[in-house]
């Protein structure tokens, strides 16, 4: 954020400088050496991050991004599995549907450092069953057109059920350090008994 309003502040501090200077002086000289040097100071006055911090930002930004695109296609296959007629392949994708955002906060929170790979695999894994969701969807609306549809159909229902439960357990996984502490905090929430006497 910083570095944005930065850039706009400089290059508006460029054009005025350039301008009063250039009005006072007459030079086409020293008006652009001015300004960009009153640019490039302003820059660095407002934007005063050091390097690692610019690259961390711009971590964070890139991890955002890859997370809302993962989002986007959660979002479109919520949408287009309301056409699904097998109740079991609607629960199991609504559940994949609840449980991918809860699974992206979690490591966002928890790991921070891992989003970006993390959204990224889950994006692949998302554009793939969405993709299996448009077929399954044309099988089930053509069923004709296919060899085998009912076979192909449950073939989509297995690959839907293999989605929930590595969501599912993702989601596990992510839990484990939190339930570590947990057991931890169990074990210290209460005082050792003190001995008779």
């Amino acid at each position: 954020m910083r570095g944005r309003v930065a850039t706009g502040a400089a290059l508006l501090a460029a054009v005025g400088i350039f301008a009063g200077v250039f009005v006072v002086t007459g030079s086409l000289l020293w008006s652009p050496v001015l300004a960009a040097l009153g640019a490039v100071g302003l820059y660095l006055m407002i934007d005063s991050r050091r390097p690692h911090e610019v690259h961390d930002d711009e971590y964070e930004a890139d991890a955002e991004r890859k997370m809302e695109a993962a989002l986007r296609v959660v979002r479109d296959i919520r949408r287009t599995s309301r056409e699904v007629l097998s109740p079991t392949a609607k629960h199991l994708l609504q559940q994949s549907c609840e449980r991918v955002p809860e699974l992206l906060e979690r490591v966002k929170a928890r790991s921070p450092n891992s989003l970006y790979s993390s959204a990224s695999q889950l994006g692949a894994h998302l554009t793939s069953l969405s993709g299996v969701l448009t077929q399954y969807l044309d099988i089930q609306r053509n069923p004709t057109f296919y060899t085998e549809p009912a076979a192909l159909l449950s073939g989509g229902e297995a690959a839907f059920d293999r989605f929930a439960q590595f969501t599912l357990d993702s989601l596990r996984l992510v839990n484990a350090g939190d339930i570590a502490q947990y057991q931890a905090n169990l074990e210290t929430v209460a005082p050792p008994k003190l001995p008779q006497l």
